[in-house]
């Protein structure tokens, strides 16, 4: 009994699975008859609108149901043809611009509605496209028609209209006129909005709603210019402020720079931040200082010696202190003063900037070595006075002009420096002058000047200094020691020969020029005077080669009486000519050595025969 009861309620549920597999299997194979029944139908679906489109697909209010896509293509285009009909008017002020639909290419993007159409319901699972082809054959599907149009040639064509309401501001400015600063007005630009009425257009475009007239309006804005009116006006009155007199003064001395030649230094520019403002010229102030600055400048005067009845020195003349301008640091403050004025208006002076230059012999350094200073060395040149000297005033002007000078040490003499500009105003004379191989009595302002320069050289050369320029004349004059004549000129075309030295010692050399006459002769002398260093001066004798003997000549003239004779040149032999000289300082070392050459020339000695009135009677023969 009990085995019995135990096994009955075993077998129930073996008997409820066997219902449920045999169910699971009746519904498999009842679903894969109904997949195999629908395949069926949508394959016959297929194959009956094979290369059409299937049934209830509409573009719009255009059927396309079972066209092909040409067949659709052609109804479409048909249905939709008027889109590319109408035109835009675009309102730009008082100015229209109509663009025709057909210019923007409007139309319904025909070939994209008949891809749709045609592709609807060719995708998916088989049960899908059953449920979906069944669902679109009952209830339909619409394609939404789209349009469209050529974008950047309606953006060309707001381009045009816009532009034509643009204008470009005109900036205000001033300018310097003749009768000051002058103020032009600006005026305001016009710029046209292009975003905005594109944005519009393509919108209104773009529906197929769209009306045959679209009319839009292009905004405009006014452009401020950069520079306005009223900044050239503040820049205007800023100027005006500046451009006034303006004092430079160094210490009681007061020097004016003048309005007008103040705004010349004015320009008006744009400001890095932003404004519009004068701008001074720098240049232009350094030009105008310089002009003061030559006003201000003073030139050194070294101290000198005074010299007693025995030519000892016996005393001494206070030298100066120099100035100069200091154009760059001077030049900074006027810009800086005139500046100042365009804010506030001041109009303080410019005190300017000098640099104090002292001499090369000052006055204490003079006194500290006038006691130990003595002749150190001299030289005498005797000549005859004449036309060819300018009566003697063409040598005295200039030995006058150097007497008293000294040379610091380290300074070089220069003879044009120190003689200074040769005019008649300062009393100079025509003279002699070799011109072409000839004496010409009268043939230059301050002839016969050599004599002095060829003084002083002979002078220094044997007070031991370190010599510099030297030049012999064109022949050899018998009045100077051979071989160390020096020659000076300055020429028209600006040639220029000059006589030099260095003051080499450590101590100043004190120049003295003296000059007397005694009837129709006279000289001159230069003394040398300094601490002396016990330098010792020797020259060899002149080496005298190439010798070419001169001739001498008559030449018959009737500007002289018969029989009256005047020489109008002397012969001179040409020759060669080397002297060396040599110096030595106290311990007998060698200081310099210096081998001076003069190559003369040979000169034809000419005296003139007077012979009267001879005309057209041959030349006799000398």
């Amino acid at each position: 009994m009990t085995t019995a009861t135990d096994s009955a309620p075993l077998a129930a549920p073996a008997a409820r699975t066997s219902d449920r597999g045999r169910f699971l299997l009746a519904f498999a194979a009842g679903l894969a008859a109904v997949l195999l029944l629908g395949s069926g139908v949508l394959y016959a679906f297929d194959r009956q609108y094979e290369g059409r489109i299937l049934p209830g697909v509409h573009a719009g209010s255009v059927d396309l149901s079972g066209l092909t896509p040409t067949e659709a293509r052609s109804r479409l285009a048909a249905a939709f043809g008027s889109v590319g009909d109408g035109e835009l008017v675009l309102e730009a002020g008082d100015r229209t611009f109509p663009v025709p639909y057909a210019k923007v290419d409007r139309r319904v993007d025909v070939d994209g509605l008949v891809e749709a159409a045609a592709s609807f319901g060719r995708s998916g699972s088989p049960l899908d496209r059953l449920v979906g082809n069944a669902r679109t054959a009952l209830r339909g599907v619409d394609i939404v028609p789209r349009v469209v149009l050529d974008e950047a040639a309606l953006a060309g064509e707001v381009e045009r209209a816009a532009a034509s309401l643009d204008r470009a501001p005109a900036d205000a400015s001033v300018a310097l006129g003749e009768a000051g600063f002058e103020l032009a007005k600006g005026t305001d630009g016009v710029r046209a909005d292009r975003a905005t009425p594109l944005a519009e257009a393509t919108a209104a475009l773009k529906s197929l709603a769209a009306p045959a007239r679209i009319e839009i309006s292009i905004p405009a804005a006014a452009v401020e210019p950069a520079i306005t009116t009223a900044e050239a006006t503040e820049a205007l009155a800023s100027a005006e402020r500046i451009a006034r007199d303006i004092d430079v003064t160094v210490g009681e001395e007061r020097w004016t720079i003048k309005a007008s030649t103040v705004r010349t230094w004015i320009r008006m520019a744009p400001t890095v931040d932003g404004r519009y403002a004068p701008v001074l010229n720098v240049s232009g102030s350094r030009e105008t200082l310089e002009t003061i600055a030559k006003k201000i400048e003073v030139a050194p005067v070294n101290a000198s010696f005074l010299t007693g009845r025995g030519g000892d020195v016996v005393g001494v003349t206070a030298g100066r202190d120099g100035r100069t301008l200091d154009l760059e640091a001077t030049s900074r403050a006027l810009v800086q003063a005139l500046q100042a004025r365009a804010g506030a208006g001041a109009s303080p002076a410019v005190e300017g900037v000098v640099t104090v230059t002292k001499p090369a012999l000052t006055t204490a350094e003079a006194e500290k070595v006038a006691p130990q200073m003595e002749r150190i060395s001299t030289w005498t040149t005797y000549f005859p006075i004449g036309e060819k000297n300018g009566f003697g005033a063409n040598i005295w002007i200039p030995s006058k002009l150097i007497d008293g000078y000294v040379v610091p040490p380290g300074e070089t003499f220069d003879f044009w420096r120190a003689v200074g500009p040769v005019t008649r105003a300062r009393g100079f004379t025509d003279g002699g002058a070799i011109i072409n191989g000839r004496t010409e009595p009268q043939g230059a302002l301050a002839g016969g000047i050599c004599s002095c320069s060829t003084t002083l050289f002979n002078a220094a050369a044997r007070a031991g200094l370190q010599m510099g320029a030297r030049k012999n004349h064109y022949y050899y004059i018998d009045r100077y020691p051979l071989g160390l004549d020096a020659t000076v000129f300055i020429s028209g075309s600006g040639s220029r020969q000059t006589m030099s030295f260095t003051n080499d010692t450590p101590y100043p050399i004190l120049i003295r020029g003296i000059n007397t006459r005694k009837g129709g002769s006279g000289y001159v002398r230069f003394d040398l005077y300094s601490v002396p260093t016990g330098r010792k001066v020797t020259f060899t004798k002149p080496i005298v080669r190439n010798i070419r003997r001169a001739t001498d000549t008559v030449q018959y003239t009737s500007s002289l009486p018969p029989g009256v004779r005047d020489r109008v040149e002397f012969p001179v032999d040409g020759k060669d000519v080397w002297v060396t000289r040599f110096v030595y300082d106290g311990a007998g070392n060698l200081l310099h050595k210096n081998l001076y050459y003069s190559h003369y020339a040979r000169i034809t000695g000419i005296v003139m025969v007077g012979r009267g009135d001879t005309s057209g009677d041959p030349p006799p023969t000398p």
